[in-house]
């Protein structure tokens, strides 16, 4: 309701009005609640709130006889007077326009499975996890009062873990997969990626609280590993490797849904996790909460 007019008529012969002037006339901008009550003999009319101001009150009583007429009025101008779910006022401003702001903190934990990967690579989504920090220094533009792009500086830790029969083996230069020893009793092989990333996201407000996000991930990938573990013949045999030959330049495609601080994501490489020329062939696919976005 853009815009509140009551407009009090009073007819010829009003006895308890004869004194004052016959028209009445109260414009307030932005109600937030109006309240109008008519009887026999009296109008009441009360405003609770205005624009952003939740405190403003405004209240009035007129006492007439039954002869009075009055004409009440609802004046709109673009807006509808109905609600979209998940969808805010066509005005409602949550974002200061053309404006920056620096932003700190965020964090998101996953799990991480593989797509597209080649025959015996079987990673155990139940076991693998991401951890971000993907924010710890964003940059965000206003584009609009509820549309806004940021660029960030974070980290990320991914962990492609399997727990069946098939493994990673380091051999001279090049990284493979196959079985354990005959015999061996299996604990895990598993890659871990690190990396420094830098997130670039397009944001839209669906309302104050609600807030989707799309856009680009840049992974530098600093530092990769392999470890196996199981036991064969009463020993325990640990494999480890960081000359695994994994692409130092990766891509994520990301979409998040956040509600207040509390967020949901899905991250899509179109990339491979390992150079191809030296390991099998697989892509990451994660999926998480975020919380104090």
């Amino acid at each position: 309701m853009k815009k509140f007019l009551v407009a009090a008529l009073l007819a010829g012969g009003l006895n308890g009005w004869a004194s004052v002037r016959p028209d009445t006339i109260v414009v307030v901008n932005h109600p937030q609640k109006v309240t109008i009550e008519k009887s026999l003999s009296s109008l009441s009319v009360k405003v609770e709130g205005r624009g952003s101001d939740q405190q403003y009150y405004y209240s009035e009583r007129m006492e007439t006889d039954s002869s009075a007429a009055f004409l009440t009025k609802e004046q709109r101008t673009d807006n509808w007077d109905f609600k979209i779910p998940f969808v805010g006022k066509k005005k409602q401003k949550m974002l200061e326009k053309n404006t920056t702001d620096v932003c700190f903190g965020g964090f998101g934990f996953g799990l991480v499975s593989a797509v597209g990967a080649d025959d015996g690579v079987k990673v155990d989504m139940g076991a693998s996890f991401e951890l971000s920090m993907d924010h710890l220094l964003s940059i965000h533009y206003n584009l609009t009062h509820s549309t806004y792009v940021s660029a960030g500086f974070g980290m990320t830790w991914r962990n492609y873990r399997m727990t069946g029969r098939n493994r990673f083996i380091q051999n001279v230069d090049n990284l493979q997969v196959g079985p354990y020893p005959e015999g061996a009793q299996i604990d895990f092989s598993r890659l871990k990626v690190y990396s420094l990333t830098v997130p670039l996201m397009l944001h839209q407000y669906l309302n104050r609280d609600i807030v989707v996000s799309f856009g680009l991930v840049i992974n530098f990938n600093t530092h990769a590993s392999l470890k196996t573990r199981y036991v064969l013949d009463g020993e325990k045999v640990c494999e480890k490797s960081n000359n695994i030959h994994h692409n130092r330049l990766t891509l994520d495609l990301m979409a998040k849904f956040r509600f207040r601080t509390l967020g949901l994501y899905v991250k899509y490489s179109p990339t491979n996790v390992l150079n191809t020329e030296f390991g099998p062939k697989f892509r990451s696919l994660s999926t998480g909460i975020t919380l104090f976005y």
